[in-house]
């Protein structure tokens, strides 16, 4: 009778299997962590460059605009000024000057209140441990139809009547809507988490005509706001911006200029104050994910250092320097 011998594997040759398919396994388990990692990088990255330079190129945009339609120089006392500093008075003059918001109502009431104009250390940041952020208020002429930083349509100057006389042609036109705008930091309710918020408010000029409609929105008074800019939390333009600061570039009367913050301009004994020809703003980004490689803490904002919790989000400054409009034309 033939007999047979069978072959199979021997005890070590099935270890070494057993070893090279667990180092491969090993192996995908890591780049799979490696690849996991480096989407949160990437991730992270990306979420600050939306909100840093994505979100400066927005705010700057408008920001231009400040003081469109004036031709004076800016300042606290200047009526419909670009930056908003003072509410219905210049209130350390005296006698108290008129103040950029001189004769604004919502409704029939005068504006009232702190929150309605720039300031330092006004609002909430991510964490208590920050300061508290800055908030910079515009004012200016829409030069042609186009949208508030919230997302409402606003008038720009419009024809309202074409005259023939004596072979010439002779053109009236009513002035675009002013608008006003409020950028500041919106804390969460209950979270270390902040974002940079935008309100906004229309209003025609007193001298101009009534009532005007656009689209949905009619304006009946003259100086009368659509809306209060401070009730109204507006719309996030930029996402996880813990941190806010805005600094005025001013020029004095001898030509030269310095920067100062907005408490510090407001602050001047010398009146009146001089001419604002600028702003500097920064802001604190922080990433959407957290990631192992965040180690820095220490960060600088124009002037103002802020140390955060080394709680593994990526975190960067931002900075730019906007000329204001007109803001150079003659000194006080």
């Amino acid at each position: 009778m033939k007999t047979f011998k069978q072959a199979g594997f021997t005890l070590i040759e099935l270890m070494i299997a057993i070893t090279l398919g667990l180092i491969l396994v090993a192996v995908a388990i890591q780049m799979l962590v490696s690849g996991q990692q480096n989407y949160r990088i990437q991730s992270s990255a990306a979420s600050l460059q939306d909100s840093g330079l994505f979100g400066i190129n927005y705010v700057t945009k408008n920001i231009r605009l400040a003081n469109h339609g004036n031709a004076s120089i800016i300042n606290d006392e200047s009526l419909y000024g670009g930056i908003v500093l003072s509410n219905q008075t210049s209130s350390t003059a005296t006698p108290p000057a008129d103040g950029n918001l001189k004769g604004l109502k919502i409704g029939t009431a005068l504006l009232t209140g702190n929150n309605l104009v720039s300031a330092s250390v006004n609002n909430d940041s991510a964490f208590s441990t920050f300061p508290k952020s800055d908030q910079l208020v515009i004012m200016y002429q829409a030069p042609m139809d186009t949208f508030t930083c919230d997302g409402k349509k606003v008038r720009g100057p419009v024809k309202i009547r074409e005259t023939k006389e004596t072979g010439e042609i002779s053109i009236t036109y009513a002035k675009g809507w002013y608008v006003i705008e409020r950028y500041y930091i919106n804390k969460a309710s209950g979270k270390d988490e902040a974002n940079l918020n935008c309100s906004s408010s229309m209003f025609i000029a007193d001298g101009e005509t009534v009532p005007q409609t656009y689209e949905s929105q009619t304006i009946n008074a003259v100086n009368t706001l659509t809306a209060n800019y401070v009730a109204n939390a507006g719309e996030i333009i930029a996402k996880n911006i813990e941190y806010m600061r805005v600094q005025l570039v001013v020029r004095n009367t001898n030509g030269t200029t310095r920067t100062l913050g907005v408490n510090d301009y407001k602050a001047i004994t010398t009146l009146p104050r001089p001419a604002v020809i600028g702003v500097n703003l920064g802001w604190l980004v922080r990433s959407s994910e957290k990631v192992a490689m965040a180690e820095k803490t220490e960060f600088k904002v124009l002037d103002q250092t802020i140390t955060a919790a080394k709680d593994g989000y990526l975190r960067q400054v931002y900075t730019t320097t906007i000329a204001i409009r007109n803001g150079g034309l003659g000194d006080i």
